[in-house]
Parts: structure tokens; sequence; C-alpha cells
């Protein structure tokens, strides 16, 4: 398998920090990865707990922890963000992209900068409208 960017590997995911951030070892090396394309609401830790944030988090180690998973960046973005996380899309042994099915259930927002043209960030776009109006998990208390 190989990912449309300048970096691929695949890994176990071992421990899940929250809904949009886990940990693998890549080259020895314990390596905190950033999901590209969602924002997951924060689980404690660093910052305050938020509504859903549990849930994400739960949803998370759910489907990544101890699985191996194929980590790829995206062209023309970079590597690593300012925290030193690898900014990659995430793809489970089932061949389902995490950050799609997490924010077709509910649990993360699509999260795509300005400048950013994400491989995948119209069906990210798409999956959030559905949960949205399916009032799929976070979004089950929309007025």
């Amino acid at each position: 398998m190989k990912g449309p960017g300048d970096f691929f590997a695949t890994a176990e995911a071992y421990e899940v920090v929250d809904g949009d951030t886990f940990r693998v070892v890549l080259d020895g090396e314990k390596t905190r990865v950033r999901i590209m394309g969602i924002n997951a609401p924060e689980s404690g830790g660093y910052r305050a707990e938020e509504d859903w944030g549990a849930e994400a988090k739960a949803y998370a180690k759910d489907k990544l922890e101890g699985r191996t998973v194929h980590l790829f960046t995206d062209p023309g973005d970079p590597i690593y963000d300012q925290y030193d996380r690898l900014l990659a899309h995430v793809v489970m042994e089932n061949g389902m992209n995490y950050a799609v099915l997490a924010v077709a259930e509910g649990m993360a927002e699509c999260y795509i900068l300005r400048h950013q043209e994400l491989v995948i960030g119209d069906t990210l776009r798409k999956a959030e409208r559905l949960a949205k109006a399916e009032r799929r998990g976070m979004w089950g208390s929309l007025d």
C-alpha cells in the first residue's frame, strides 16, 4: 500500500490520547500521530474536557488501540506539526479511513485549514453533513 504524500508507514497504535491523537512506535521511537482532517472534542489532560470528549476518546480506543494502522501524509502538507506530532491519514486494518468514519459517526468534526486541499476533503465534508443531518454523536443535540 502506498500513500500519496511524502511519508508512509505501518504501525501498531498502542495508546489513544484523545479522539484525534494517538501514539505508535516508528523506527523504535515513540511517535504521536495527529489525524489529518478532523478535530475531536477534548477529553481532558492538557486541556479541559469538552462535551463528547470522553465518547470520542472511547471511540478512538475501540477502533485504533492495539491495532495495526497505515499512516500516510497528504501531498504538500508538512509531515510534523508545531507539537512534533506526525500529521497523517489513518487507514485501519479493514481499509477504512479513520477520519471519515469518526466524522460520519459524529465523533469528530471536519477540520481542514484554508490552505489545505486534503485528498479526502470532499469525503470528510459530505460525512459531516450526513452526521449533522442524522444527528449522530455530538450532533445529536443540535437545535
